[in-house]
């Protein structure tokens, strides 16, 4: 029977049991099977073992393991080195990515033999695996002989710096952040939301351009004075009022210069340490957390403390993350722990209240605009209550829209407002 026939018998067997079966033919018959494993490659490559090799490794996290393949691939398809494999006997393995909305085919679990002459001075052997479980980390690996170490680090840290300057897909994007066995990333359209269209005191934009000016215009004067470059900013206010609006408009403002990173409540719970630490390959950042209430809570309630743990750690902890904007909001201050609201970790807190009578007609006014239609606002205004938010007053046009089209007057939206359907009452009722 020969080595092939001998293989195929084997395939449906554990990999711990083909091991052992081969290496006992491989005794029995003083011949050895065709099969590789990726000790035996880079033996054969490099002319050692592994053990009496040197090795430098680097493992990153799922989203900068994908730079860092993909920057192997570019070696490879530059270099055309043979291949071999990384994970048991197992072939080289490609992988399909997804990258706003292009396909990429990156080598995911695969060892390259790069000769003397064409990465490095020196003979290398390159690996790298993407763990299909937990986190999804992915371990790089330069093996060299021990004389040339120096050149498998030189390599391994080119490698590196060309995935995070060159070859980084998300920097200067959008991208939302999800939990889901691991974190992941997604790139998200940035958003047009501009500050003339949202009806917000001047005082509000002011106090963010001044936490602004810490990553922006005045950055240098506050590393050279020793202050930090890292600011947080919380955002409170009832629902409705524009929270979310006002940090869009900050996002669409810094995007490209800055990686703007939406985090949503289970990535924020789970694992917000993991997001601050990405920074340091997306350069200046904006952190959006929205309602963090709902993850943070307060110790004394017994709520989450493993989550405010991170945030404080990440806020005004052990580890430092400069050039870092933080804008989150709540809806109910009094629901977060006294320490996550310390100026220590918040620098402003903005608070946006319900519009007063003169802005509710200007919001109304920006809501009607483009129709043909005379519509009374201030006599609207001033019938609705001063606990009117924003939010409500898009629901009330919308539902005058619906109800009558685009022929709306003044008693028409009256009608709507006095029906009281714009705003939901709480539900009622027992739950199953």
């Amino acid at each position: 029977m020969d080595d092939i026939s001998m293989q195929s018998r084997l395939l449906g067997e554990p990999h711990d049991v083909r091991r052992a079966l081969q290496l006992l033919g491989e005794l029995l018959t003083d011949t050895a099977m065709i099969t590789e494993s990726p000790e035996s490659f880079v033996w054969r490559a490099l002319g050692a073992h592994p053990t009496t090799l040197a090795c430098e490794t680097i493992t990153t996290t799922a989203w900068g393991g994908i730079s860092l393949s993909a920057v192997l691939n570019d070696l490879i398809m530059k270099h055309d080195p043979r291949l071999g494999p990384a994970v048991s006997d197992e072939a080289p393995t490609w992988t399909q990515f997804d990258i706003d909305g292009e396909t990429l085919s990156l080598p995911s679990a695969a060892s390259a033999h790069f000769p003397a002459g064409t990465v490095s001075s020196a003979p290398l052997v390159v690996q790298i695996e993407r763990e299909d479980y937990g986190a999804f980390a992915w371990d790089v690996r330069v093996f060299s002989d021990p004389a040339h170490r120096a050149e498998a680090r030189t390599l391994l840290d080119d490698l590196n710096r060309t995935a995070v300057e060159e070859k980084n897909f998300y920097r200067g994007r959008m991208v939302g952040v999800d939990l889901a066995m691991g974190l992941q990333w997604k790139i998200l359209e940035p958003p047009r939301l501009q500050r003339q269209d949202l009806i917000i005191k001047p005082d509000v934009w002011a106090e963010l351009d001044l936490n602004l000016a810490a990553l922006t215009g005045r950055a240098d004067v506050m590393r050279e004075r020793g202050f930090s470059t890292r600011r947080g900013v919380l955002i409170a206010g009832p629902p409705g009022v524009g929270k979310s609006a006002v940090a869009r408009v900050i996002a669409g403002e810094l995007v490209g210069r800055f990686t703007v990173i939406v985090v949503d409540a289970r990535a924020g719970a789970n694992a917000l340490r993991d997001v601050y630490r990405e920074t340091e390959r997306f350069g200046p950042a904006l952190i959006i957390l929205e309602d963090i209430d709902l993850y943070l809570g307060d110790r004394r309630q017994g709520d989450r403390g493993s989550a405010l743990a991170d945030f404080l750690s990440v806020m005004d902890g052990a580890e430092e993350y400069e050039e870092v904007l933080t804008i989150a909001s709540t809806n109910d201050p009094s629901a977060l722990d006294a320490a996550a609201t310390r100026s220590a970790r918040f620098d402003s807190i903005i608070t946006l209240g319900y519009p007063d009578q003169a802005d509710r007609a200007k919001i109304l006014t920006r809501y009607l605009a483009g129709l043909e239609t005379l519509v009374d606002v201030d006599a609207i205004a001033a019938m609705l209550p001063d606990n009117v938010s924003g939010a409500d007053l898009r629901e009330i046009v919308r539902r005058a829209l619906l109800a009558y089209g685009e022929d709306l007057t003044t008693d028409r939206i009256r009608t709507v407002v006095k029906d009281g359907r714009w705003q939901p009452e709480p539900l009622q009722g027992s739950y199953l």
